[in-house]
């Protein structure tokens, strides 16, 4: 009777042995953000990424995915995901042993499921398997319309499957962080071609961005509800403008203008460039008007920004296109030749372009005939150099545009004074003061040299570099400067090829 006892229970030992739970536990640990945000948390439009460890603990392999797989949720409040698709989104080793996607009820949460082994850190403490853990990454992005002061927040919460619970750590299955915006407010906005004035939208399919119509220059000006004029910026070539670090919980105004208006006075009147008209003002979802086209729109900011507050202006143009539309028109003198330099953003139905010029008590006269770009709007430089000239002598230049249809656009008349050996800069930099874009003209002998650029602040930090391929004759190459604080500034250049090198001192507006 005993050794059938002894039997029984050794058979007994011997099962609940081999069926003995495994020790599993998964963990999250070191979730951290990257940059890491400042005192005052993350700037609107900024992209970080939030990181944590994730991985096992115990020595064996988590092999039940098919069955029980394990599942983690990533929750974010106030970001919003960095990316079109999962791949753009979620990164790192240990991610790949997940698939992943958006909760379709929660849009805000990532949801990944267990695909393959887990590996555990195995049975050697000395050498523990180097894939048992690994980084999770999420790129993210602070929306440019959160409120100042918005939580930031990241939880990741591991969804334990049955199999697991028992032997599970609960403290290490769940991770946070969190931090706050410091966003400046700001209105930004607009000013679109619209190509209907009766239809009571300013979005009307087929208009386009204001370019500097009519070669004269927008403003923006900024009114606070006491009727006085804090702001003026210009309108862009591209028809944008922006008003930054503004009060919250205040009423301001936009004011569309050919007058830029004086701080601490009323604001201008709402004037337009020649036969335009206002044809609505809208904020601040890219639909409808005010109902009131009269170049100027009311905008209330409690502790969020403004956006697509815009403005929409009619041409009556029976045959539809745009005009030609200068950026700028620059000259500079290299060796005793005037150089001619325009940059055109808008060309439809432009058939040739002409070169005037006009000496001293005579009238313009054509010097040279050019090809246009072709009808669009995208920007186009053109170079023209005139070997013509006196030392001493002025001459009065023009660009004419001649359409298809024998209109005539005329640019603005420049004048150079030819100082033939006192002005052989082969670099010049327009325009000057810079509002935006810089270009800068250099003047090359030879073919296939390399131009480096360095954009140099007062104290001689470096705040812009470019580096380009210059050739032989006329080069001009874009700097974009919107980035800058207004002030003084260095161009400091050299030429990798043959050693020149030099500095030329611009303005920022």
């Amino acid at each position: 009777m005993k050794k059938l006892q002894l039997i029984i229970a050794l058979v007994l030992f011997s099962f609940s042995g081999a069926f003995a739970q495994v020790a599993y536990n998964p963990f999250t640990q070191n979730i951290h953000f990257a940059p890491e945000p400042t005192a005052q948390g993350y700037e609107c439009g900024t992209t970080p990424q939030v990181i944590f460890t994730m991985g096992l603990t115990t020595a064996d392999d988590a092999t039940q995915f098919n069955a029980q797989p394990l599942g983690i949720i990533i929750c974010v409040g106030g970001f919003t995901f960095n990316g079109t698709d999962i791949g753009q989104i979620i990164s790192g080793s240990y991610a790949a042993n997940f698939n992943w996607e958006i909760d379709n009820f929660s849009p805000n949460c990532l949801v990944g499921t267990q695909k393959n082994t887990l590996p555990g850190t195995g049975f050697d403490p000395l050498n523990p398997n180097p894939l048992a853990s690994g980084d999770i990454i999420v790129n993210l992005k602070v929306p440019e319309t959160s409120p100042i002061a918005q939580k930031l927040s990241v939880n990741v919460n591991l969804q334990i499957p049955g199999y697991m619970t028992a032997t599970n750590s609960g403290p290490d299955d769940n991770e946070s962080t969190e931090t706050q915006t410091f966003c400046p407010l700001r209105i930004a906005g607009t000013v679109y071609y619209d190509t209907s004035n009766t239809d009571n939208t300013i979005y009307t399919p087929g208009g386009g961005t204001v370019y500097n119509p009519n070669n004269v220059q927008l403003y923006a000006n900024l009114v606070d509800n006491d009727n006085f004029v804090i702001g003026v910026t210009p309108i862009d070539t591209n028809g944008n403008y922006e008003f930054l670090n503004l009060t919250p919980n205040r009423n301001y105004y936009v004011v569309l203008s050919t007058t830029p208006g004086t701080l601490g006075t009323n604001p201008p009147t709402t004037q337009l460039p020649g036969t335009w008209v206002n044809t609505g003002e809208a904020c601040c979802n890219k639909t409808g008007t005010d109902g009131n086209p009269d170049g100027n729109i009311n905008v209330p900011i409690t502790n969020f920004s403004k956006y697509n507050v815009d403005f929409g202006i009619y041409i009556p143009n029976p045959t539809g296109p745009l005009p030609v539309v200068i950026k700028n028109f620059y000259l500079a003198e290299h060796n005793c030749t005037g150089i001619l330099t325009w940059t055109t953003s808008s060309e439809i139905n432009v058939q040739r372009i002409e070169v005037l010029r006009r000496e001293a008590g005579k009238d313009f006269e054509v010097i040279a005939t050019m090809n246009p770009a072709g009808g669009s709007t995208v920007e186009h430089t053109y170079t023209f150099t005139d070997s013509r000239i006196t030392s001493g002598a002025s001459y009065d230049y023009q660009i004419r545009f001649v359409d298809f249809d024998t209109k005539i656009n005329l640019s603005s008349v420049q004048t150079l004074t030819a100082q033939c050996g006192k002005n052989d800069a082969s670099i010049n930099v327009f325009p000057n003061p810079v509002e935006g874009e810089m270009s800068v003209l250099y003047v090359c002998e030879e073919d296939n040299y390399t131009l480096e650029m360095e954009v140099l602040d007062v104290a001689g930090r470096k705040v812009i570099t470019s580096t380009s391929t210059v050739n032989k004759g006329n080069n001009v190459v874009h700097i974009n400067t919107s980035r800058l604080a207004k002030g003084n500034y260095f161009l400091r250049y050299r030429i990798l090829d043959n050693a020149e090198q030099g500095s030329v001192k611009f303005l920022k507006k």
